[in-house]
């Protein structure tokens, strides 16, 4: 092989290498978006639990137990039905900007 052919197939071979970087550069950053929102998610129910849900051992020794009511299971439900529907909406526009900017190259 001729001196010329060389650097014109390490030159080709910097390219590619240069494009699957990229590539793995733009998946990272959709890797790390995702887990961003799986952690948000649940950091967030999480803190719900403790501070939303319950009451301290102390104040529910004292006090007598509660009675389960219908609209307080219902509203319960219905605020984790919305938020796992926006999660996914998120989601969908999440992917769907990562499918338009990966057509667009």
């Amino acid at each position: 092989m001729k001196k010329e052919d060389l650097l014109k197939q390490s030159q080709e071979l910097e390219q590619t290498l240069e494009k699957q970087l990229q590539l793995f550069r733009h998946d990272s950053q959709v890797y790390v978006k995702v887990g961003g929102l799986a952690l948000l998610g649940g950091i967030l129910a999480v803190y719900s639990i403790k501070h939303l849900g319950g009451k301290s051992k102390k104040k529910s020794e004292k006090a007598k137990k509660k009675k389960y009511s219908f609209f307080g299971n219902l509203k319960s439900r219905l605020f984790w039905m919305l938020f796992d529907i926006g999660k996914a909406r998120l989601i969908e526009n999440l992917m769907a900007k990562v499918v338009n900017e990966e057509e667009s190259k």
